[in-house]
């Protein structure tokens, strides 16, 4: 499809750019999943073609778009795109020359093209807060040819900016926004309504094969003080991977996410210092032996855990090693520690040092016992043992994932956490630290967040530490906190999240 949809025009740069598009569409509608090497190869050669591509930046050139859309498909794809292609841009005094602002689609594109940017790109830091501010402004849509459907497509990227985004929201969104523009490919985007629509039915099924499982544990009488949220697990790891070959993963990981979201809710609302002490030390041992040795009230916890991690090692072990269960238990250790800390910091009513907080937060947060599970179910061709050594040992990677989803959790959940009973946030440690108003607080942490972004966009680039079908759900953990964490803690207070999971899991596109 990518070779065939482009026609030559005899105009190297106007078939580069049909292809561009052809890529973006592709991407953005959700299907690019069945042409990830034709994808490679086709940006591979716009690479290799040099920098030389869409110079003529100018408001008569108007080749803004296709030159920001080149750089963040490669840097997307892992390939190396220069900043200085948006030099041109600025006049002599530095600012952002008049017509940017007047060029809809190059604007938007640019600001797409932004988020991508590493340290130290002052650039593209400046292109983004131009942008941002510029796409803001209502005479943007003036003009244009459809402006109901163009302001929906910049509200939705001011929201969620592609590369920030979960694949299946974006593929939803894409395909609305599409549906609208009679412009775009029919061909491409029937075919993107149906693999929505079959996609969407495979997940039903799997959602509906993981509520039998859990009814069976009757969360309602066995753990009164858990939060019910197993659907929102289950579309937790569609954020994470939506594709058909993920199923066991996806299965096994929402049964494991819905488990530590019990243990969570037990460190915060249920036992005390000393009967989590005893939980921690038993979880070091991992055996039913010591479940005798357990406080009454901690025995079911325990049991489920010790039973999740039996199942889901039977379960993998049917078709390949049974190794990664123990990388899984390793974290699920840390993990315990980390929570059992943070408990005494609140019955010490100590708040820690930001840089001592986030220490044990990088643990607590669950990203690294998330993200080594999520290779679990993968299978060994992929999920080496290699690759777990990896993600279970601190990387610049696995950090950054950390800082977005532990900072974001707390700017957003900070001040209902303090209504009750619960260890100090980030946003407090920094107030105490440094003497700070909240609203300092949390704009020194949003710019932790960027920073942590620009770490990912390098730990992108080829070769990257891990095979992409690996760094891929790293990177979609991190864009699932922009989601869950939009305007508040979407897991806790699921009402938040009720519209994504509707349009994903319940309502099909129409055809």
């Amino acid at each position: 499809m990518l070779t065939n949809e482009v026609k030559s025009t005899g105009d190297e740069e106007a078939i580069i750019a049909d292809k561009l598009r052809l890529v973006d569409a592709v991407q953005r509608l959700g299907i690019g999943y069945h042409f990830e090497p034709e994808i490679e190869k086709a940006l591979e050669k716009v690479h290799d073609m040099g920098e030389g591509l869409f110079t003529n930046i100018d408001d008569k050139g108007k080749d803004l778009h296709h030159a920001a859309l080149r750089f963040r498909l490669l840097r997307q794809q892992g390939f190396p795109a220069s900043q200085d292609a948006f030099r041109k841009l600025k006049n002599s005094e530095g600012r952002f020359k008049e017509w940017v602002s007047r060029d809809r689609q190059g604007l938007l594109s640019l600001y797409e093209a932004a988020h991508l940017a590493f340290n130290g790109e002052d650039i593209l830091d400046e292109a983004l807060i131009f942008a941002t501010k510029n796409l803001k402004s209502p005479s943007i849509i003036q003009h244009n040819t459809n402006p109901n459907s163009f302001q929906k497509q910049i509200d939705f990227a001011l929201r969620f900016p592609a590369w920030k985004c979960v694949p299946r929201s974006l593929a939803r969104h894409s395909i609305d926004f599409y549906s609208e523009d009679t412009s775009q490919n029919q061909k491409l985007l029937m075919f993107a309504k149906m693999d929505f629509n079959m996609v969407q039915n495979l997940h039903q099924q799997e959602l509906y094969e993981i509520s039998g499982w859990w009814r069976s544990f009757d969360l309602a009488t066995n753990f009164p003080f858990a939060r019910e949220r197993l659907v929102e697990s289950y579309y937790w790891n569609v954020c994470v991977y939506f594709e058909p070959k993920y199923r066991l993963a996806r299965i096994i990981n929402t049964k494991i996410y819905r488990t530590l979201s019990i243990l969570d809710d037990t460190c915060d609302n249920f036992a005390t210092y000393e009967e989590l002490q005893a939980l921690s030390e038993a979880i070091e041992r991992m055996n039913v032996r010591a479940l005798q040795e357990l406080p009454d009230r901690m025995k079911k916890t325990y049991r489920l855990i010790l039973d999740l991690y039996d199942e889901v090692e039977s379960e993998i072990g049917k078709s390949g090693p049974t190794f990664p269960v123990d990388y899984a238990k390793g974290e699920l250790k840390k993990l315990c520690r980390a929570y059992l800390l943070e408990i005494r910091w609140r019955a010490e009513s100590k708040v820690p040092t930001l840089e001592e907080y986030m220490i044990t937060a990088h643990i607590s947060c669950a990203m690294p016992i998330t993200a080594t599970s999520n290779f679990i179910g993968m299978g060994a061709e992929i999920a080496t043992r290699e690759a777990f050594e990896w993600v279970t040992n601190e990387s610049k990677l696995m950090k950054a994932c950390s800082v977005i989803g532990r900072l974001q959790n707390d700017i957003f959940s900070h001040e209902c956490e303090q209504n009750r009973s619960h260890p100090a946030s980030a946003v407090e440690c920094y107030m105490k630290q440094y003497g700070a108003t909240e609203e300092e607080a949390v704009e020194f942490l949003w710019k932790k967040i960027h920073n942590a972004w620009k770490d990912i966009a390098e730990e992108y680039q080829k070769p990257t530490p891990l095979p992409v079908a690996l760094t891929d759900r790293l990177l979609n953990l991190a864009r699932s906190f922009n989601l869950f964490y939009e305007n508040g803690d979407g897991y806790t207070n699921s009402h938040l999240v009720k519209d994504h999971l509707t349009s994903m899991l319940i309502d099909p596109v129409p055809l």
